[in-house]
């Protein structure tokens, strides 16, 4: 039997074979060659590429981990910790280059930018113990970027900004969600926050629109099952593999399709998609993750509270009793700032107004008026600058002089 790679490279032929020989109407998409050639840059490359400075940092989180984060140094700049969502990376926030990604313009007015790399991305996949093939190097969700990553990245940039006491902190999708469990689980560090602004804030998924992932929820227990039959702890499993596969195939063959099928996760907005970029966002997306991180969202869909990993029938060993016990985010009082959009199939709007409801000291209520705005337009959106990050640089000058 073939295996996985045997099975890719074989698909691979194929499509090499298909694009070559045109058996089929394939109308071939030809891109400028500086998109291809940063699809290939890794995020540091990228940043001085655009004349930018950059160190790569290693942080030691205290079950063992070593994560990576990519600064760009400001000296006396106020720092800034932006963290990424699900299967993103440090590149999501510099992917559009300067005068459009939200790590260049935060550095232009100043500021000392800090991009974590949360455990299981391709930058952060090192462990003191584990080796990423093993199956404890994935045995982490959101709980644990929030009880372990986070409070080490903060405290590590910290330690390097003399003068400073606090930092802001940005976070697109699941970089929200870890927040939270952080706030609910080590609200300590609540005191070392200046500002955090939630892009896309996911605590529940109950009035989530994305029907993927609500059918997946349905049998999520088989699919767990499923997964660990097959050693399938991954995602996407073999990443490095599987990227090539679906690059060639979404950026030169069927480009359309893949559009759909990410409209479908995140929905519809082709104003905002530049679908020339399409090479440029498949060549650092799906950075990889653990198979647990996204139970742990599936298990949201039908419940309405944020609750812990449910591990059923382990539940009474490990939590003391029959049910996940809920993050308590009463303890999450650092001043927030909420950004959501109107069409955003992982982030419902009405989940979003539910969680202020929650949070003690919310201090901007932001959903965007631009009726098609979704999940992917917090980072790819063409008119992103000025349809949100205009917004999260203005509530950091008020926070930063008092005014707020």
């Amino acid at each position: 039997m073939l295996g996985t790679k045997n099975m890719i490279l074989f698909c691979e032929i194929l499509l090499s074979f298909y694009l070559n020989f045109n058996f089929v109407s394939c109308a071939l998409i030809q891109y400028n060659e500086l998109i291809l050639e940063d699809a290939n840059l890794l995020v540091p490359d990228l940043i001085r590429k655009y004349d930018y400075p950059v160190e790569v940092h290693k942080i030691h989180t205290k079950d063992g981990f070593i994560l990576t984060s990519h600064r760009i140094p400001k000296s006396g700049g106020q720092p800034v910790l932006i963290v990424h969502g699900l299967l993103d990376s440090s590149a999501g926030f510099v992917i559009l280059g300067p005068n459009k990604s939200l790590a260049f313009l935060l550095s232009d007015l100043g500021y000392d930018i800090w991009l974590l790399n949360t455990r299981g991305n391709q930058y952060s996949r090192k462990h003191k113990r584990f080796h990423r093939y093993q199956p404890e190097f994935w045995n982490f969700s959101f709980h644990e970027l929030g009880i372990y990553d986070l409070p080490a990245a903060i405290d590590y940039i910290l330690s390097r900004s003399k003068g400073f006491e606090q930092l802001h902190y940005i976070g697109h999708s699941q970089g929200t969600t870890s927040f939270f469990v952080m706030g609910s689980e080590r609200p300590i560090y609540m005191k070392k926050i200046k500002l955090m602004q939630a892009l896309a804030p996911v605590t529940t998924w109950y009035n989530n629109g994305n029907p993927i992932a609500r059918t997946f929820a349905k049998y999520i227990r088989p699919l767990s099952s499923l997964a660990k039959s097959f050693g399938i702890y991954e995602l996407p499993p073999e990443n490095e593999v599987w990227r090539r596969l679906y690059y060639n195939l979404c950026s030169f063959a069927f480009p359309n399709t893949c559009t759909y099928i990410l409209f479908e996760l995140f929905g519809v907005n082709y104003q905002q998609f530049n679908s020339s970029l399409i090479p440029l966002f498949l060549g650092h997306a799906a950075a990889g993750s653990s198979v647990k991180s996204l139970l742990h969202y599936l298990q949201l869909v039908y419940n309405e509270g944020f609750l812990k990993y449910d591990y059923y029938e382990e539940n009474p060993r490990i939590y003391g009793r029959d049910s996940p016990p809920q993050y308590d985010l009463a303890n999450v009082d650092c001043k927030i700032a909420l950004h959501y959009g109107k069409n955003d199939k992982l982030t419902a709007a009405i989940d979003v107004q539910n969680l202020r409801k929650t949070l003690p000291n919310v201090i901007l209520d932001n959903l965007i008026s631009n009726e098609r705005f979704n999940h992917i337009d917090f980072i790819w959106g063409n008119d992103v600058k000025t349809m949100l990050y205009d917004d999260v640089m203005e509530i950091m000058k008020k926070v930063e002089n008092g005014e707020v």
